[in-house]
């Protein structure tokens, strides 16, 4: 399997709590490998594990990072 990386910007954020919620649940999701969240630019980068598709891990993160208050722009 062929790892990829995106990039998506996170809006919402204003603490380093906000930064730990989102990259749990974009860790959590189903093919995401890893993630890091970067509160001063308000992005996180994901690696996906090669089994999911971006617009998948993008259409899911947009939900789990809704129900946790913030707002995938990107």
């Amino acid at each position: 399997m062929t790892t990829k990386e995106m990039d998506l910007a996170i809006g919402g954020m204003t603490c380093n709590h906000c930064v730990m919620t989102v990259t749990k649940e974009l860790k959590g999701l189903d093919g995401v490998a890893d993630a890091s969240v970067d509160l001063a630019a308000n992005t996180a980068h994901v690696t996906l594990d090669g089994t999911v598709e971006p617009d998948a891990i993008t259409k899911a993160a947009k939900a789990a990072i809704a129900e946790v208050g913030y707002e995938v722009v990107s």
